[in-house]
C-alpha cells in the first residue's frame, strides 16, 4: 500500500492564551494526530504540522499556510487535515483559491470534525455553507469590535495601543509624563521655529532624543529609535496633546478624557503651519534630489499636482507619485520608465525626419516635457505628456542623420492650441497594501506594460521555426544561432502556444511575474490549447 503523507494546520486568531502549557493550537494538533492514525490502514502517515498563531482567518498572508502551499507545490503532502474548515481559512474566495492549488496538485483536504465528501454537489454544497457561515461570523466579529471602538472613543477613552509620546498608561488611563511632555512642546516650538518636519527630526536626532520607549505587557521593549519624518509628522497632527481623541475610520474628533500638555494656541498655529506648507508646491524642493522625471510635472483631469511619497521594503526604498487624499498612488519608477518609452516610441518626423533618435538620452528627453496629464477611467489611464517644441528641435538637430529612410514609430505627436504633445495609456494592477512614509497604509497602482522578454522569446521561437521550414536542419541551426537542440526545441515550442495567451500577453494581459523560462515550461507541458490557458 503506497505511503500518504498527511499534513495538519492549525490556526489561532488571536495571540491570547499561546503562552499556556496547553493551548488550542496542541489541543487542534492532537485532535488530527488521533485521527490521521485511525487511518493508518488506509496508508495514512503523520509528516508535519503547520501553525499560525495569531493571525485571522480572513489572510492568506499567513507564514505557516504559504509553507504549507509551496510544500503541497512540490509534491510532499498529499492530505491536509484540519480541525474545522474555518482553520483553514474563513474568507470563501481564498478558501477556493486553495482548493483550486489542492486539486491542481492533487492534494485532499479533510476536515476531522464536520464530515463532507466534496466529490459530489452535495458535499461541494454543505462545504460552501459551512464556509458562509465562518465568513459571516468573522464580518460580525468584526463590526462589534468596530462598533466597540466607535462607542469607547466618543466617550473619549483610550483604545490601546502604544501610547503616544508625552504619556503613559496606568488603568488604561493616559497620564501625562512631564518629561516627555517638555519634548513634546520642543518639537512643536522647534517646528514652528524651523518650518520643516525633517529639519525638526534631524536636528532631535542631532541633540541625543528619542522616540517612546514602551514595554507592551508580555512583549519586548519597543521604540527608543531616531526621530523620522513620519514621526514628527505623526506628533504635530496627532489631537490626543489637546486633550482629545481622534477616530481615524469615521474621520471624528471627541473630547477625551485626559489631560492636553500643549497649549491650543501654539497647537492651531502648528496646524496651519502644516496645512500652508502641504499646498506649498516649493516645500517639498528636497525631493527633487530623487531626479524623477515627473517631478512638479505630473498633473491630473483637475489640475491637482501629483507629489511624492515613499515606502520602505526590505531596507529598499520605492517611490510613488500621489494626488492628495483617496487619490491614485504611482511607483515613480515603472510610471517614468512608461514615459521615456512612450517618447521613444514617438514619431517626430515632422521636426527632424532622419535624426538618429537612439543617440538620444534619458535626461536629454526629460528636458522635452513641460507637464503631463493624467486622466483615469476603470483601471485605463490617459497620459498625455506636453513637450517643449524648441528643445525637442534643438536636440533631434544635434543628432547624428541616418541614411535611408527613417525607422517607424507607433505613436505620432499632436498639436493643442499650438502646443506639441503626445498620449498613450497604461493598465493598472491594484497590489497589496503599502505602508507609506506619513505612516499610512494605502494600495498602490502597478502600471501594466509589454513583457519584452515574453514577446522577444515569442519572436525568436517563430524565426527558428521559419528557418527550420526553409530546409534548416537542427545541427545547422545549432551553428547558425549558437544555441544547443535543447535551446531551439524549447524556443520553437513557444510557436505551438495557445493564440489567447499569445494575445494577453501583447495585449499586457499577462502576469505581471510569468518570466520566459516558465513560459518556456509551460509550452514544454502542456500541448492542448485549453490545459495551458488553464494553467
Amino acid at each position: 500500500m503506497p505511503k500518504i503523507n498527511c499534513a495538519i494546520y492549525t490556526r489561532k486568531s488571536t495571540e491570547h492564551g499561546l503562552d499556556m502549557e496547553f493551548n488550542s493550537l496542541q489541543n487542534q494538533e492532537e485532535s488530527c494526530k488521533a485521527y490521521i492514525l485511525s487511518q493508518a490502514f488506509n496508508g495514512w502517515e503523520y509528516t508535519k504540522t503547520y501553525s499560525d498563531g495569531g493571525i485571522s482567518g480572513g489572510t492568506m498572508e499567513r507564514p505557516g499556510l504559504q509553507t504549507l502551499l509551496n510544500d503541497i507545490r512540490e509534491g510532499l503532502i498529499q492530505v491536509v487535515v484540519v480541525y474545522k474548515v474555518d482553520r483553514l481559512s474563513r474568507s470563501i474566495i481564498d478558501f477556493h483559491k486553495m482548493m483550486q492549488e489542492f486539486d491542481k496538485y492533487g492534494c485532499n483536504f479533510v476536515s476531522i470534525t464536520q464530515s463532507f465528501d466534496t466529490s459530489n454537489s452535495m458535499g461541494k454544497l454543505t462545504l460552501n455553507m459551512l464556509l458562509s457561515f465562518a465568513q459571516f461570523e468573522r464580518e460580525v466579529s468584526a463590526e462589534r469590535v468596530r462598533d466597540k471602538i466607535a462607542a469607547s472613543k466618543a466617550k473619549g477613552l483610550w483604545m490601546g495601543g502604544t501610547p503616544p509620546l508625552g504619556y503613559d498608561l496606568k488603568d488604561k488611563q493616559l497620564i501625562p509624563n512631564p518629561q516627555e511632555a517638555e519634548l513634546v512642546n520642543l518639537i512643536f516650538n522647534k517646528y514652528l521655529e524651523l518650518e520643516n518636519m525633517l529639519a525638526v527630526a534631524e536636528w532631535l536626532n542631532q541633540n541625543g532624543y528619542y522616540t517612546k520607549c514602551w514595554m507592551p505587557r508580555g512583549s519586548h521593549l519597543r521604540g527608543g529609535k531616531a526621530f523620522q519624518k513620519s514621526s514628527i509628522q505623526r506628533i504635530l497632527t496627532n489631537p490626543v496633546y489637546i486633550g482629545k481623541v481622534a477616530h481615524q475610520a469615521k474621520n471624528k474628533i471627541y473630547m477625551g478624557r485626559h489631560a492636553p500638555i500643549v497649549p491650543k494656541n501654539v497647537w492651531e498655529v502648528v496646524q496651519d503651519t502644516v496645512r500652508r506648507r502641504i499646498m506649498n508646491p516649493n516645500a517639498f524642493s528636497h525631493y527633487q534630489t530623487h531626479k524623477t522625471v515627473l517631478a512638479g510635472k505630473l498633473y491630473d483631469d483637475k489640475g491637482q499636482t501629483f507629489r511624492l511619497t515613499s515606502s520602505k521594503k526590505k531596507g529598499k526604498k520605492f517611490l510613488y507619485y500621489y494626488n492628495g487624499v483617496g487619490g491614485h498612488y504611482l511607483p515613480v519608477e515603472q510610471l517614468d520608465s512608461f514615459v521615456l518609452k512612450t517618447l521613444k516610441m514617438t514619431d517626430f518626423g515632422d521636426l527632424e525626419p532622419l535624426a538618429d533618435r537612439d543617440r538620444l538620452t534619458d535626461s536629454q528627453m526629460q528636458n522635452w516635457i513641460e507637464k503631463a496629464i493624467c486622466q483615469s477611467m476603470d483601471k485605463t489611464h490617459y497620459l498625455s505628456i506636453f513637450l517643449n517644441e524648441k528643445q525637442v528641435k534643438a536636440d533631434l538637430s544635434a543628432c547624428p542623420r541616418v541614411s535611408g529612410p527613417a525607422e517607424s514609430r507607433t505613436i505620432s505627436a499632436e498639436r493643442l492650441d499650438g502646443t506639441l504633445y503626445i498620449r498613450n495609456t497604461f493598465v493598472v494592477d491594484n497590489v497589496s497594501s503599502v505602508k507609506l512614509q506619513n505612516g499610512t497604509a494605502r494600495n498602490i497602482l502597478t502600471i501594466r506594460q509589454l513583457n519584452e522578454s515574453l514577446v522577444r522569446g515569442l519572436t525568436r521561437g517563430w524565426q527558428l521555426k521559419k528557418r527550420m521550414e526553409q530546409g534548416l536542419n537542427i545541427r545547422e541551426l545549432e551553428k547558425e544561432m549558437h544555441m544547443t537542440k535543447r535551446t531551439i526545441a524549447r524556443y520553437v515550442n513557444l510557436c505551438y502556444l495557445s493564440p489567447r495567451i499569445v494575445a494577453d500577453i501583447l495585449e499586457y494581459n499577462n502576469p505581471r511575474t510569468m518570466s520566459l523560462k516558465e513560459l518556456m515550461n509551460l509550452a514544454e507541458r502542456e500541448s492542448n490549447f485549453e490545459a495551458q490557458e488553464k494553467a
